[in-house]
């Protein structure tokens, strides 16, 4: 059994398009001898208690109300355990027929919301990733491939990881982009240097220093700015819902 969360901003119509949005790693290692912090056990996954409510599910609501301010397009959170990184292709929902997985909770939200709609056609996929999320979403990318449904990347700060290039992370017929506080020399188009005095003047979390501070606020300020300039392009000028 798997776990997605799912925001639907206020007059979707359309769920051909749709956003896919991967959080950070549940266990985040450090420097030894400290441990690695764990922000929700495997074994809470399958009743979705613990961290995994407690912690994880946050993000459906930050990155949601992002998105719901300029887009109409449903937004995908799939909660991704340790195991969904590895090699067992059995943990992770996407790694087989990952066209008919996300077809079938695109048709499922839909029937929710707007049941007299017909089933919908997946047409355009867009994914972002947060910091160490990248890793379940190059998984979803190279899974992805062969359908050419992803239409943009987005990667928020995964470069602030020292273990992580200064790059974009590419897919076929996507458009590319990356936030970060990571200074590179010729960066390429799509390469967005944020330094850490861009968020200066926005209220610290508790006992974080500059450089985790700036991650912090690009995770959660500027996947706005990434979906006004989204090419999957259902705005607020999308007809209302008819009644």
């Amino acid at each position: 059994m798997f776990w997605v969360g799912v925001a639907v901003p206020f007059g979707t119509t359309d769920f051909s398009q749709i956003q896919v949005f991967f959080h950070p790693t549940v266990v985040q290692l450090r420097p030894p001898p400290q441990p690695p912090i764990v922000h929700a056990a495997e074994a809470d996954y399958h009743t979705f208690t613990g961290g995994w409510s407690g912690s994880l599910q946050r993000y459906i609501a930050l990155q949601g109300s992002q998105l719901a301010s300029v887009r109409r397009v449903p937004l995908l959170v799939p909660f991704t355990t340790m195991a969904a990184l590895g090699a067992d292709r059995e943990q992770n929902m996407f790694s087989i027929d990952p066209v008919a997985t996300l077809s079938k909770i695109t048709a499922a939200i839909q029937a929710a919301f707007v049941p007299f709609l017909p089933p919908p056609n997946l047409t355009n996929v867009g994914v972002t990733s947060l910091s160490s999320g990248i890793q379940a979403m190059r998984k979803f990318i190279a899974a992805m491939k062969p359908s050419g449904l992803i239409r943009e990347v987005i990667d928020l700060d995964s470069p602030f990881i020292l273990t992580e290039p200064a790059e974009l992370t590419p897919s076929p017929g996507a458009v590319s982009s990356c936030y970060t506080q990571r200074f590179r020399q010729s960066p390429p188009a799509g390469y967005r240097f944020m330094p850490t005095n861009s968020f200066s003047h926005v209220p610290s979390f508790p006992d974080s220093d500059a450089g985790a501070h700036a991650h912090a606020c690009i995770g959660f300020m500027m996947y706005h700015t990434a979906m006004i300039t989204s090419s999957i392009t259902a705005s607020l000028g999308t007809a209302p819902i008819p009644h």
